[in-house]
């Protein structure tokens, strides 16, 4: 008897190693997981069930209904609408004016570390950015005084559409330079060189070199100014006309802050989760794996 079960000790041992080996990865994701299901499952569901409560009833006695998600499609999609034009708007200014900005920071700009800080700038909060701006275009400041010189009136470019564009795409602006500046420094110089030296000209290799091999890094930074623009509330809610601030994100403040009408305010932010991941998901879908390459 002590002859097998010198014999079947190891054996145990080895179960336990082997147990421990296959329960490894599981538990250095443990804790990753605990964080993703207490700090974004379960809010998400918190928020889930809110949506579909009346007023601020579920503090009290909920009374469910889907009424508040009728009215957002059916009442109220100029929200959508809105959200969606300020949010493609302004990502379009920044892939515009981002792709040659970040080309000239990597193969131009030898101080970029220092360029790359101070465009942190605007992301330290679009409320500064937006008083910022409402005060440089008051008509006693200089810039004010220098389009009233002109015979243009200030106050018509603080409180207009472009005005709000132009802010949200400030604020987003890091974003898309960072992601394309990443992608073409990938890009290797002598594959301009090679192209010019083929007989190309600018703008071809421009086309048919640089965008396909940075499409991934034009793809990332789109998917955040976008996704970025679309939350932001505090724009036009400075900047913009009633027209402007007609967008879900302003909406959602005013419901939750002012008339504490919490069900619909998690309805719309609802809907704009939702908005955000069909983007995300159709752009990933059609671009072939771009953020893969």
């Amino acid at each position: 008897m002590a002859t097998l079960d010198a014999m079947a000790a190891p054996r145990v041992v080895v179960s336990r190693a082997t147990y421990l080996k296959r329960a490894a990865p599981w538990l250095l994701l443990l804790p990753s997981l605990a964080t993703t299901l207490l700090f974004l499952v379960v809010p998400l569901g918190f928020l889930a069930v809110l949506s579909l409560t009346r007023g601020s009833s579920f503090f009290q006695t909920p009374v469910f209904t889907a009424d508040n998600f009728r009215t957002i499609l059916g009442d109220q999609p100029y929200l959508i609408y809105t959200t969606i034009f300020q949010a493609v708007g302004s990502t379009a200014i920044d892939l515009v004016f981002g792709f040659p900005f970040a080309y000239i920071l990597v193969r131009k700009v030898h101080y970029r570390d220092l360029v790359r800080a101070l465009m942190a700038f605007p992301l330290f909060g679009t409320l500064y950015l937006s008083f910022g701006l409402s005060f440089i275009f008051l008509p006693d400041t200089t810039f004010g005084k220098m389009l009233v010189a002109l015979g243009m009136n200030p106050v018509s470019f603080l409180y207009s559409t472009p005005t709000v564009l132009f802010a949200l795409a400030v604020g987003s602006f890091p974003f898309m330079v960072v992601n394309i500046a990443t992608a073409l420094q990938n890009v290797e110089v002598t594959l301009e060189e090679a192209s010019a030296m083929l007989g190309a000209s600018a703008w071809q290799t421009l086309t048919r070199v640089l965008f396909p091999l940075t499409r991934s890094g034009m793809l990332a930074g789109s998917l955040l100014c976008f996704g970025w623009n679309m939350g932001v509330y505090i724009v036009p809610l400075l900047l913009g006309t009633t027209d402007d601030q007609r967008v879900l994100a302003v909406s959602m403040y005013v419901r939750a802050v002012r008339q504490n009408d919490y069900g619909m305010a998690a309805a719309q932010g609802i809907v704009l989760m939702v908005m955000a991941s069909i983007v995300t998901y159709v752009s990933l879908r059609y671009s072939r794996g771009a953020l893969a390459d």
